[in-house]
């Protein structure tokens, strides 16, 4: 009978070696990586466009615009499409963040050849519907109603105008007005702008054989030329600095808290060592803000900290939903805790654990092909490959308690954060 009254030795990370993607241009100049795993019969491809909703010009746009290309192929409606998707057992998704747009398409390898020329066919040429928009519209104004009663939404809201303001789509508040307002007009302007090689890069992995290496190459070689999108350095955030947003929702029986400020780039000297302190201070289910809010006085059921990167810059967050009553108890409660890393040194047992900790999710996070490819791909939007993984797993093994409390004085001073808190009574 396994004994589970004590824990199974930690065994140290030694020799573990990712492999080297294969990189191939098309004739059309994007791009290719190649992860080979003979065992996985179910390619996937992944398509990162550089365009997202820091390249818009109009509220929504690019959310609208390639949320609704698998409903507009030229010459099957949303129905036809989904049911030659089941046919073909054929998984596509979108996804729009800040600065890209993802699509990404699982397909079996033997049917491959069948299915991407229609899935071509609605990215390079969507005929975008007045009935599929007329819904998605509906969609976006009833999840606008909803989430207008959820602190947690709310708050995410105010934290984006706070650090982005009205210039910038991502910072205005999403209205009735703004949804309707999107036309196909539009959509088809953008879709025209952003879909290029210039802003592709595709990802592979899966039983890559030649009948599949030939589609792929065929199908995406076809993608035109354009003009490549804008790069995001030249944004400078926040937009307005406030120290403490507020929003009273009386009715709420807990608030939604965010503590935030606007922080270095990916490449940044001090980031990876900052992620380091990110995932002691609240990064992981023995962090520091879990064992206070949580374990110790109960004020929420979890708390999260993190950094959203994006251009040559990020976002860092801390955000809770707590006890109504221990709204301020609650924020305090962070506060004490930054304070602590900057003026105690973290104790060698506690930085042991979340060393431990962030190898074994480094692990965890490239356990398959799948997981790995989505990892380079992200690797890959910040101009860095697999030795990223390397850098990591070094600067983790090496870092010191001085180094930590180091950097919690350089970025976790009181006055840079803005707090934004909605639910409480004001």
């Amino acid at each position: 009978m396994i004994d589970r009254s004590t824990a199974p030795k930690i065994q140290a990370l030694e020799n573990f070696q990712l492999q080297t993607p294969r990189k191939e241009t098309l004739q059309n100049g994007i791009p290719v990586f190649f992860i080979d795993n003979e065992h996985l019969d179910l390619i996937h491809i992944l398509i990162r466009l550089k365009t997202g909703i820091l390249h818009e010009d109009i509220k929504h746009i690019a959310t609208f615009t390639y949320g609704l290309l698998k409903e507009s192929a030229p010459k099957h409606n949303a129905n036809e499409m989904a049911d030659l998707f089941d046919f073909y057992g054929t998984h596509y998704t979108c996804s729009v963040s800040l600065d890209n747009t993802t699509l990404t398409i699982s397909v079996p390898r033997s049917n491959i050849s069948k299915i991407l020329p229609e899935i071509y066919e609605f990215l390079a040429t969507p005929c975008f519907r007045e009935e599929n928009l007329s819904i998605y519209k509906n969609l976006k104004i009833k999840d606008l109603e909803y989430n207008a009663q959820k602190t947690d939404v709310q708050s995410t809201r105010l934290m984006l105008h706070a650090m982005f303001g009205d210039a910038h789509t991502a910072g205005q508040f999403s209205t009735r007005e703004n949804i309707q307002a999107v036309s196909i007009a539009q959509m088809l302007d953008f879709h025209r702008k952003t879909f290029c090689a210039e802003n592709i890069r595709i990802f592979v992995t899966g039983n890559v054989d030649d009948q599949v290496h030939q589609s792929i190459c065929d199908t995406f070689g076809q993608v035109p030329h354009g003009v490549a999108a804008a790069d995001l350095h030249d944004l400078r955030l926040p937009a307005d600095p406030s120290p403490i947003i507020a929003q009273e929702m009386p009715n709420s029986v807990q608030s939604s808290i965010t503590i935030c400020q606007s922080l270095m780039g990916y490449t940044h000297e001090d980031r990876c060592d900052f992620s380091i302190l990110s995932t002691i201070t609240g990064g992981y289910f023995g962090s520091r803000l879990m064992q206070n809010l949580r374990e110790k006085n109960g004020y929420t059921y979890g708390i999260s900290c993190g950094s959203s990167y994006f251009g040559n810059q990020s976002l860092f967050l801390i955000s809770s939903d707590v006890n109504i009553q221990h709204t301020q108890a609650a924020i305090d409660a962070c506060f004490e805790e930054l304070h602590r890393l900057q003026t105690e040194p973290i104790p060698e047992e506690e930085l042991s654990t979340a060393k431990n900790y962030i190898l074994g999710d480094q692990i965890r996070d490239l356990d398959n092909s799948v997981s790995y490819l989505k990892r380079y791909v992200f690797w890959d939007k910040f101009n860095t490959d697999e030795n990223e993984f390397y850098r990591i797993i070094d600067r983790v093994k090496n870092i010191d308690a001085e180094r930590i409390q180091n950097l919690a004085k350089k970025y976790f001073a009181y006055n840079k954060f803005t707090q934004i808190i909605v639910g409480r009574k004001l």
